[in-house]
């Protein structure tokens, strides 16, 4: 029985050479493809934490203004009490005065900078997104001025609570009829008329106000600059939306 062998006819080196271009082509293509495909998710990411941390900005500049706000009245507050200790000249009235400003001089206004965004950006890694250097350093730099704003914010709120420890032994709470009103009895007489006590009470309140001064409202200031600054530069750079409020969380 005959059998028949079937013949290959040898590829030339040319096909070979196509064969290899074609597969060459067609795996670049695929991985230029999956490359632009990560690229455009993670700009909208990155979209989306600017969104979110635009937000965030936001708030915080409300915040700012209400510390600002808060803090002139309260060092007002503390010339006046300064301004009566000095002179250390009572009668009925300015006991009355010195009562109602007691409840306003070492008080203190809880606030927290927000930090959602932050805390996803970086837990995630997510600040590597950020294309733009330059905004990069000015958002690193606004949590790094966030945190020492928090920080000094603290140190004047221990001296807060040194000084009410001391008013302990000025003021009689008896004699405030209607603290909400600010409202103190007639007859209203301080614990104390010694000046050494008086003295030390408001050395502890001028320390508070000239740390205020001095230091904390032009942070807070500074700060809500940058804020400011930070919000103008993503709107810009993002062509954000003000009405959106996004959940980070999902991202």
């Amino acid at each position: 029985m005959e059998v028949h062998h079937h013949s290959h006819k040898p590829k030339k080196w040319k096909e070979y050479i196509t064969e290899f271009l074609m597969l060459f082509l067609a795996v670049t293509l695929g991985f230029f493809a999956e490359n632009q495909r990560e690229h455009l998710i993670e700009g909208n990411r990155e979209k989306q934490y600017m969104q979110s941390l635009y937000e965030d900005l936001r708030k915080d500049t409300t915040i700012l203004k209400n510390l600002v706000r808060y803090d002139t009245i309260q060092n007002g507050k503390l010339d006046t009490t300064n301004q009566l200790l000095i002179e250390n000249k009572w009668d009925a009235n300015k006991i009355k005065l010195l009562y109602r400003l007691n409840l306003k001089t070492a008080g203190t206004i809880r606030y927290n900078l927000s930090e959602r965004t932050s805390a996803q950006l970086k837990n995630a890694g997510g600040m590597r997104l950020v294309e733009n250097q330059e905004l990069s350093n000015k958002i690193s730099e606004y949590w790094v001025k966030s945190e020492n704003l928090k920080e000094y914010n603290t140190f004047v709120e221990d001296l807060k609570f040194k000084a009410r420890e001391k008013s302990y032994s000025i003021f009689d709470q008896k004699y405030y009829t209607d603290v909400s009103n600010l409202i103190v009895a007639d007859n209203a007489q301080l614990l104390t008329y010694d000046n050494f006590i008086l003295t030390e009470y408001g050395n502890r309140l001028n320390h508070i106000n000239n740390s205020m001064k001095n230091v904390l409202l032009p942070s807070i200031d500074r700060h809500y600059k940058r804020a400011v600054e930070l919000l103008s530069i993503l709107k810009k750079e993002y062509k954000l939306n003000e009405n959106i409020d996004l959940n980070v969380s999902n991202f």
